[in-house]
Parts: structure tokens; sequence; C-alpha cells
């Protein structure tokens, strides 16, 4: 009886650490393919041109399944977090961390169709064009969502499990401070900046290996 709850424990911070990795290395990828877009200095022709050449079209919708696939490895990532934290994860912030998980979620799959927007739409619709005028709303509109907006979603994430962290001591205290240090970084880092949008994706990497080497501190426990 006593070794079934220590057994899922390890498996439960196993199946975190994985999803967590998953995301972060799938979203890293993803972010890279979705930004390869013709640049806004270029004409209106020269864009349009560039979106018939399907070659220039194929990473673009690669990068919005992928981006798809990362939010499937996300919300695992959430779910184990909060089977690890258990009957010790308080309702006010396990609340905030469940609600702004999916928030971000949600952010992130539009940010990444509105991106990969005007590369779809040639392979879904006959005849379908893109000028310059549909590629600058498409990309400023995911811009304002990935650069301005998701951040400070993120960082209340990051905020709200630092502190279940600090609360539960599921988790290394550090792990929690540095959250705190990542968390504010991203709530108050001045509007379009390009490198913040990956913050995210790397503090998640950093929890989910801190977590698949505690692992190692349950099994010999054991």
């Amino acid at each position: 009886m006593t070794e079934r709850p220590i057994g899922g424990r390890a498996r439960s911070i196993e199946a975190a650490a994985i999803a967590g990795i998953a995301y972060a290395v799938i979203a890293f990828i993803a972010l890279t393919l979705l930004t390869r877009l013709p640049s806004l200095s270029l004409s209106s022709e020269e864009i349009a041109a560039w979106y018939q050449d399907s070659g220039n079209r194929a990473p673009v919708v690669l990068g919005l399944n992928l981006a798809a696939i990362s939010s499937v490895a996300f919300l695992w990532f959430i779910a184990v977090i909060r089977r690890k934290v258990g009957d010790r994860e308080d309702r006010f912030f396990a609340t905030v961390f469940l609600g702004s998980g999916i928030l971000y979620v949600g952010m992130w799959l539009v940010a990444a169709t509105l991106l990969a927007a005007t590369a779809v739409a040639p392979d879904l619709f006959a005849g379908a064009a893109v000028d310059k005028a549909s590629h600058t709303l498409m990309a400023g509109t995911a811009g304002g969502l990935l650069l301005v907006a998701g951040p400070r979603v993120q960082a209340v994430f990051v905020l709200t499990t630092s502190t279940l962290i600090l609360r539960t001591g599921v988790m290394p205290k550090w792990l929690a401070f540095f959250g705190y240090v990542m968390g504010l970084t991203l709530f108050v880092t001045p509007l379009i900046i390009r490198p913040i949008g990956l913050g995210f994706p790397a503090w998640v990497f950093i929890v989910s290996v801190t977590i698949l080497f505690s692992r190692s501190a349950v099994e010999a426990s054991t």
C-alpha cells in the first residue's frame, strides 16, 4: 500500500518533466518557423509572390501544426503539476494558475493561427491572394498577442506556479525565487521586445529539467 503512491508520484514527476520539455522545444521550433515571413519592407507585389511559392508557405504551416502540438504538451504539463501538488494546493492560487495557463494556450494558438493565416489561405481557398495590407494586419495582431498581451499572462502563470512551489514544497525553493524574478521580468518588460517571446518556454524548460532531476531524489527515498 505504501509503494503505490511513491511509484505514482515518481511517474507523475517524469510525466510533467517530459511534457514540459516537449512543450518548450516544440514551441521554440514553432515560433521560429512562424516568424519566417516576408519583410514588411517589401512591396505588395513581392509579398504576394512570396506567398504564391508553396516552398515558402510550407514551413509556416508546419509551425502552426507544431504550435498546436506544443499546446497539448503544455496542458499536460499543467495537469501533472496539479496532480503533483495534490491536496496541498491553495484554491485561490490554483485557480489563477489553471486559468492563466488555459488563457495562455488560447492566446498562443490564436497568435500562431494569425501568423500562419496568410500562408494557409492559398491552400484552402482557390484564387486566394495575399497583399501587403492583409500580411501587415495578421502579423501585427499576432505580434500584439505574442509580445504585448501574452507576456503579462505568462507572468501571472509563472508567479502563481512559483507561489504554489513555495507553499507546498514540492520542488526546490530556489526554483520559486527564480520564477518570481522571471515573472516580474515578463510583467514589467517594455512592450514590443522580440526576445521576450522565448522567455516563457525557457522557464518551462528549466522547471521541467529540475523536476526530472528531482525524480532521482524521490526514488532514493524509497
